[in-house]
């Protein structure tokens, strides 16, 4: 399994299924909201949001075998990067979220500064699974969400 780092949130066909299917219950978006995405895919079915792109944000596609079988968002918050995970149907229960969240937490050295927080809604049908993928990489649950890491509100500086 690879991650493969975009400079920019991509979305195309295959997300825009997975959100007509889960969108609602498990990422908590409206109808109008996912009709948006609809609308953005166009004729090529894909777009790049230059306007929702951010350089401290890190958009990762979930590879295997040069297949994409997921997208992973760690998305600056303030003080706390948000961490936004989903895996397509066909690829769901072979361990590419656990080892996904774990990689991108690496690549991405987050930690080192920022607390990485994971919300799961109650309504979400993954919601024993995304559980399972954040208690295994380190996360605590608090309510609703998962977070791991704290923010430094200092750092030492040697001459």
């Amino acid at each position: 399994m690879d991650l493969k780092r975009r400079a920019l949130r991509h979305v195309d066909q295959t997300e825009f299924e997975h959100f007509l299917k889960y969108g609602e219950q498990a990422y908590g978006l409206s109808s109008q909201e996912i009709q948006g995405y609809n609308h953005e895919l166009g004729v090529e079915r894909a777009f790049d949001s230059v306007e929702h792109s951010y350089s401290e944000d890190f958009y990762f596609d979930i590879l295997v075998d040069d297949q994409l079988v997921g997208r992973l968002l760690l998305l600056k918050m303030g003080h706390y990067f948000q961490l936004d995970l989903m895996i397509f149907d066909a690829y769901s229960r072979r361990g590419y979220g656990t080892k996904a969240v774990q990689f991108a937490l690496q690549q991405s050295d987050v930690l080192a500064v920022y607390e990485v927080r994971a919300r799961v809604l109650p309504t979400s049908p993954h919601q024993e699974i995304a559980c399972q993928i954040f208690k295994t990489n380190g996360f605590v649950q608090q309510n609703d969400y998962f977070s791991k890491g704290r923010r430094k509100r200092y750092s030492l500086q040697r001459p």
